[in-house]
C-alpha cells in the first residue's frame, strides 16, 4: 500500500490516558496476537510506558491484569491520523479492524489511531530510534526502511507478534541510496514483553556476529526502558527487530507436506525429500555449533535430575488425557522404562542455548539458493523469559523437528508408508553426520557415546509427543492421533 503520511501541522490531540485505555481494552481483545483470549482483564488497563516517537506518533506499554496474580505487558505503538479511517491501511485480506480504531474526541467527535505496524510514519520514526540508539548492524538497513516505508506490506498469517514486510525497489524507482542497495526487509514487532533480552533478537544477532549465513541477518533494532513500579528498578525489553527477508522460499511444513502426498517410493521426488531432510538435519547441527560457540552455556543436569522433570511431565499429560492410557495400554510402565534407561547415562551432553521451539514451520528453503534458513529463536512468548534463555539439550531441538516429520507425513496424507522413516532417518544422518564432523574438527573426545544420545534422543522425543497429545486433546482433538501413533511407534522401537 502507498500513503501520503507526512505530518500534518494540525494533528490534534491525543485522548487522555484513561479514555485510550479504555479503547484499546476493547480493541486489542480482538486481535490475533492479543495473549489472554477468552481471559477478560482482571481489573483496570495500566500505561507501564508511553514514548513520543514524533508528531502524532507514540509507543506504548499496556499492563493487562491476570486472573493469577501479575499482569501481560502488551506493546501497542500508535499513529493519530486526522485525516483517514483504519481501513485505509488494512492490509488485503486481514481481518477487520486490525489497522486500528476510531475514539470519541473531545468536541464531539472522533479521532482515528492506527496500529503503529501498518502506519509509515511508526516505521520512520522506528527507524530513527534504531540510529539514534546505535541498536543496527551497520546503518543501512535502518535507513533503508525510513525510506520505503511507504510500501510496507503487514503479514496476516503472525499470530503472536506483528510482522511487516519491507519490499526492495524492484522495477519501482528507489525512494532513496539506502533504499535502492538494500535487499528486502523484514520487521517483527513484539507485542508481549519481558524485562530482558528477547531470545528471536539475542540469538540472531550474535549468530549473524558469528556470520552464520543460514539465518536472517539483523539489521536494526529496538529496546523499550521504563521504571519498575513496585521497585523504582529500570528494566529493558527488545520491542521490535529488522531482518533481511527470503523472497522466493518455500516454507518448510508445506514443503514437506507436499512432498508427502506426492511420493514416488524410489523416483526422484522421494530422492528430493530426502535430499531436503539431510540437507536440514546438517543445518541443524549447524546451528547447534554455531549457538554454542557465540553464546554462554552451562554444565548439563545430571541424567536422574533430567529424567525426573520429563517424569514429571509425563505424569501430568497422562492425567490430562485420559485417551493416553485408554489407547496405550501399560503406557506409564513403558514410559518409565525410557526414562530408566536416561537416568542409567553416565553424563550428558554439555547444556547450550537451543532453538527452542524447532518445527518445520520455523525453516524456509530459500529456491534461488537451494539451502535452508532458520527462522525465529523467540521460543513461546508466554513462556517466562528466563526458560525461554536457558541453556538446554542441543537433542530437544531434533526430537521437535523429528516430531514435525510426523506431522507432515499425516497432514500431506504421504502416498507410501515408509516415507516418514526414511526422511526421519536422512534427517539425523545429515545431522550426526555434521555433528561427527564438527567434534573431530575441535577434536572433542570425551563425549557421551552413540548410544546415550539415541538415549536422550528417545526420551526427549517422547516428551514432546506426550505434549502433543495435551495440546490436541486441547484444541484439535481430530489430530490426537498423530502423537499417539507417534508414541506407539517409540515404545515399540
Amino acid at each position: 500500500m502507498s500513503h501520503s503520511t507526512a505530518a500534518m501541522p494540525d494533528t490534534p490531540a491525543w485522548p487522555d490516558d484513561a479514555s485510550l485505555l479504555a479503547a484499546l481494552g476493547s480493541w486489542m481483545g480482538q486481535r490475533r496476537w492479543y495473549p489472554l483470549k477468552g481471559e477478560p482483564a482482571h481489573g483496570p488497563l495500566r500505561m507501564v510506558g508511553s514514548w513520543n516517537l514524533g508528531e502524532g506518533v507514540r509507543d506504548l506499554l499496556v499492563a493487562v491484569p491476570r486472573r493469577e496474580a501479575g499482569a501481560v505487558l502488551v506493546h501497542v505503538p500508535l499513529v493519530l491520523e486526522p485525516r483517514a479511517t483504519p481501513g485505509d491501511f488494512a492490509a488485503a485480506g486481514e481481518a477487520e479492524g486490525n489497522a486500528g480504531f476510531v475514539i470519541p474526541d473531545s468536541e464531539g467527535g472522533s479521532l482515528t489511531l492506527v496500529d503503529g505496524a501498518h502506519h509509515p510514519r511508526f516505521w520512520r520514526a522506528w527507524a530513527q530510534s534504531a540510529l539514534d540508539a546505535g541498536t543496527t548492524l551497520g546503518g543501512t538497513g535502518a535507513q533503508a526502511i525510513a525510506e520505503r516505508a511507504d510500501r510496507l506490506r503487514v503479514t496476516t498469517g503472525q499470530q503472536s507478534n506483528t510482522s511487516v514486510v519491507l519490499p526492495s525497489p524492484g522495477d519501482h524507482p528507489a525512494a532513496g541510496a539506502a533504499d535502492a542497495a538494500t535487499g528486502d526487509l523484514i520487521v517483527k514487532l513484539f507485542r508481549v514483553l519481558s524485562p530482558g533480552r528477547n531470545p528471536d533478537v539475542e540469538v540472531s544477532v550474535a549468530l549473524a556476529r558469528d556470520g552464520w549465513d543460514r539465518v536472517r541477518t539483523p539489521v536494526a533494532w529496538t529496546t523499550l526502558t521504563w521504571s519498575d513500579t513496585a521497585t523504582g528498578a529500570q528494566l529493558t525489553a527488545d520491542a521490535a527487530v529488522a531482518c533481511t527477508f527470503v523472497p522466493r522460499a518455500d516454507d518448510g511444513f508445506e514443503l514437506f507436506c507436499e512432498l508427502a502426498g506426492a511420493d514416488d517410493a524410489d523416483g526422484p521426488r522421494r530422492d528430493r525429500a530426502l535430499t531436503l531432510a539431510r540437507d536440514l538435519g546438517d543445518t541443524t547441527a549447524q546451528m547447534h555449533a554455531r549457538l554454542a560457540a557465540s553464546l554462554a552455556g552451562s554444565a548439563p543436569p545430571a541424567p536422574g535430575e533430567l529424567a525426573q522433570a520429563l517424569r514429571e511431565r509425563a505424569h501430568w499429560a497422562m492425567d490430562e488425557v485420559p485417551e493416553l492410557e485408554n489407547r496405550l495400554p501399560r503406557l506409564r510402565d513403558r514410559v518409565e522404562a525410557v526414562l530408566a534407561e536416561l537416568s542409567a547415562l553416565d553424563r550428558l551432553e554439555a547444556a547450550t542455548r537451543v532453538h527452542g521451539d524447532y518445527h518445520l514451520g520455523q525453516v524456509l528453503h530459500a529456491v534461488d539458493e537451494d539451502r535452508w534458513y532458520v527462522l525465529d529463536f523467540e521460543g513461546e512468548p508466554l513462556r517466562p523469559l528466563a526458560q525461554r534463555s536457558r541453556p538446554d539439550q542441543p537433542l530437544r531441538d531434533v526430537a521437535g523437528m523429528l516430531r514435525s516429520f510426523d506431522y507432515a507425513a499425516e497432514v500431506g496424507h504421504a502416498a507410501h508408508p515408509d516415507w516418514l522413516p526414511a526422511v526421519r532417518g536422512a534427517f539425523l544422518e545429515g545431522y550426526w553426520a555434521a555433528v561427527e564432523t564438527a567434534a573431530a574438527a575441535a577434536e572433542t573426545a570425551d563425549r557421551p557415546g552413540p548410544g546415550a544420545r539415541q538415549t536422550l534422543l528417545k526420551a526427549l522425543e517422547l516428551d514432546k509427543a506426550l505434549y502433543e497429545a495435551v495440546y490436541e486433546a486441547r484444541n484439535r482433538p481430530d489430530w490426537i492421533s498423530i502423537p499417539l501413533h507417534g508414541i506407539e511407534v517409540m515404545l515399540n522401537n
